[in-house]
């Protein structure tokens, strides 16, 4: 569980760098992600279209709300990484903020998993799980590999 929390951290974090290409870069497409992920889970998950019509705009409402309850996080992490003399109360904070916004990222996760069982089969649920999971480290390659991992 915290190594998907970490992965999701960072996907988070890549995408409130890269949303918008304000330095020039190419960033992501995030309407062009939503579809993409959209068709993944459609098909890693053999949605009918019923399933899909009622699951996937759930889904979209679940990575919007995380993102926002991450964002606050993701912002003072980029501020205390550019701060010249960072203190230990500096970190003491940006550790507490971040393990605060794990928590309201989990009790969400437990929300919305409650809402997705409600609309797929509990077979259908662990492969979504899965499959967000296998999404997400397929961005974070093809980040990678457009040489957005280094710094």
């Amino acid at each position: 569980m915290k190594a998907k929390s970490i992965l999701l951290l960072f996907l988070v974090f890549c995408f409130s760098f890269s949303i918008n290409a304000q330095d020039g870069r190419r960033g992501f497409d995030i309407e062009a992600i939503k579809k993409e992920k959209a068709e993944f889970l459609k098909k890693e998950l053999d949605l009918t279209d019923a399933e899909a019509k009622a699951f996937l705009p759930l889904e979209a409402e679940f990575m919007q709300k995380k993102f926002e309850v991450n964002r606050e996080a993701r912002r003072e992490t980029r501020e205390l990484k550019r701060k010249e003399n960072k203190t230990d109360t500096d970190y003491k904070r940006i550790t507490q903020l971040n393990l605060e916004s794990e928590q309201r990222s989990t009790q969400l996760q437990v929300e919305y998993y409650k809402k997705f069982s409600q609309v797929l089969s509990a077979e259908k649920v662990e492969r979504y799980r899965i499959a967000d999971q296998k999404f997400n480290e397929k961005l974070i390659r093809d980040h990678q590999q457009r040489g957005g991992g280094r710094r």
